[in-house]
């Protein structure tokens, strides 16, 4: 079932709501709460699309495949009528009227279901992950493990974010990143996510769907390198790749780059030019 929100009238800027099933267990699945990170909507569409054909399920789904929806028409992150960054202000909302009509329509949604995944992407030279509080919360860490993606970190637990607010009240709630950004969508990798989706739904046992659990990570928070000197970096190392601390990620005019802790490779400054403080490389740790 399809359903619009009208969040205000005089712009006529209406929330799509998709719903299939009904009662528990109860999932929402959101994407576009950054409207330039098109590469989850491009799979909360495909899980529409499958759905659509999909018989009776054992519980219910409810997606909301374009959060922000200004953002996502002008292809920035955030809300362009008032600036706000709409996953920094769950449950309240704050700035104008759009903006706390859709953080309220889909906080309720929220709050009426018992999982909470939400669609974002790292960039265009990442490596998908999950992100939650899994440490701090069993429930949440038990929602991550039925999550069909094999590299799982911590989150800083900045509050305002919409997997933050739900899992404090209970509901577990998670992130995944996948790859994309700046109003691009990347097809191999969305695709990939549609089928992580599937398989997390089947694990949940609101699906069936045939799909072969990867061994899952858990690691530490991100830990993110930068840049002692200014050039053309380039990288050695992988995305998706364990590090030790004291590897050499890459180069710059022949200056060694190297790793400060041990973990996985999550993202990597590939085909940039950098400047002397910034980031060249983000790196989540082993946990201890």
């Amino acid at each position: 079932m399809k359903r619009e929100v009208i969040i205000e009238e005089f712009s006529g800027i209406k929330l799509r709501i998709y719903i299939y099933g009904t009662g528990s267990p109860s999932i929402l699945i959101t994407a576009g709460i950054h409207g330039d990170e098109v590469t989850g909507v491009y799979a909360a569409y495909k899980l529409i699309e499958y759905l659509d054909k999909t018989g009776k399920l054992n519980g219910s789904i409810k997606v909301v495949p374009v959060v922000n929806v200004p953002g996502f028409q002008a292809r920035i992150r955030h809300n362009p009528i008032d600036h706000v960054d709409l996953n920094r202000v769950f449950p309240d909302g704050m700035g104008s009227t759009v903006t706390k009509g859709i953080i309220k329509t889909v906080w309720e949604i929220a709050l009426s279901s018992d999982y909470v995944l939400d669609l974002h992407c790292a960039g265009h030279f990442s490596y998908p992950y999950i992100l939650s509080v899994y440490p701090d919360h069993d429930y949440v860490k038990a929602f991550v493990d039925n999550i069909s993606w094999h590299v799982s970190i911590e989150s800083s637990g900045q509050r305002g974010q919409l997997f933050i607010e739900a899992s404090h009240q209970g509901i577990p709630g998670a992130i995944i990143e996948t790859v994309g950004g700046r109003g691009y969508y990347m097809k191999k990798w969305g695709d990939a996510l549609f089928k992580t989706i599937l398989g997390t739904l089947n694990n949940l046992g609101i699906i069936e769907y045939e799909e072969a659990n990867k061994v899952k990570k858990h690691y530490g928070k991100l830990h993110r390198v930068t840049s002692d000197y200014e050039g053309f970096f380039k990288p050695y190392v992988a995305l998706g790749k364990e590090v030790d601390e004291g590897d050499i990620l890459g180069e710059i005019n022949g200056n060694t780059v190297e790793s400060p802790v041990s973990g996985i490779v999550l993202g990597l400054a590939d085909g940039v030019y950098i400047f002397k403080g910034e980031s060249l490389a983000r790196i989540a740790e082993n946990k201890g």
